[in-house]
């Protein structure tokens, strides 16, 4: 399966991981979660707030499926 995997602000430095394709995408051979997915990236667990799956509000342990597209935003701070 295939997944396209965006990670915005603070984590996009992650998105250079030598697993992710030129389209921002990593394969996975079986079943998977988006916390896998961060794993497989670096991503540090306490430095996820927010995630997006196909656009719409999601945990670390949804479950993914081909194609689908998943968004990771760190806290945003500001004043």
């Amino acid at each position: 399966m295939k997944i396209e995997i965006r990670l915005f602000a603070t984590l996009a430095s992650y998105a250079d991981h030598g697993d992710m394709d030129s389209d921002g995408c990593l394969s996975f051979d079986g079943p998977a979660t988006i916390r896998d997915a961060a794993r497989r990236l670096g991503v540090p667990e306490q430095d996820i707030k927010l995630v997006f799956l196909n656009g719409v509000g999601a945990s670390l342990d949804s479950s993914l499926k081909d194609k689908d597209r998943v968004g990771i935003f760190p806290p945003i701070g500001g004043g």
